[in-house]
């Protein structure tokens, strides 16, 4: 899949769940402050998402962003590394939920002390094991 087949196939994803959301291109286009022709464009592959528009895309139809790169082909899958891992849990998660993910790995990455991360991930662990019990 070349780039130009990977902007074809986010534009597809955008203009399914777009469909699914029962929201019309002029509609979607109004909540992205942008006119519906360049909808039309990036729905149609013609015309590249900016980042920054595709996350304001995930967030006004409520899915993650992480669902527009999800293929399962060469292109995406041609590198496995903990961010994309991450990413596909995050991108399993809905709403509240999801944010918390993104929010405690965001922080947790930027911990440079090795023993602190590692007692994060033992805290986390006891608190999860705890709450299980309950």
């Amino acid at each position: 899949m070349t780039y130009n087949d990977l902007d074809a196939r986010i534009g597809e994803r955008i203009r399914t769940q777009r469909k699914l959301a029962g929201l019309s291109q002029k509609e979607l286009a109004s909540r992205l402050d942008i006119v519906f022709q360049q909808l039309q464009k990036h729905e149609n592959g013609t015309s590249r998402v900016p980042a920054s528009r595709l996350y304001a895309i995930a967030q006004a139809l409520n899915t993650p962003i992480t669902h527009f790169y999800a293929f399962g082909d060469s292109v995406t899958s041609r590198r496995s590394s903990p961010v994309t891992d991450v990413s596909a849990i995050v991108g399993a998660q809905r709403g509240k939920l999801a944010k918390q993910v993104l929010e405690l790995v965001t922080a947790f990455m930027k911990i440079k002390d090795e023993r602190a991360r590692t007692d994060v991930v033992s805290l986390v662990a006891r608190l999860a094991t705890s709450s299980a019990r309950r």
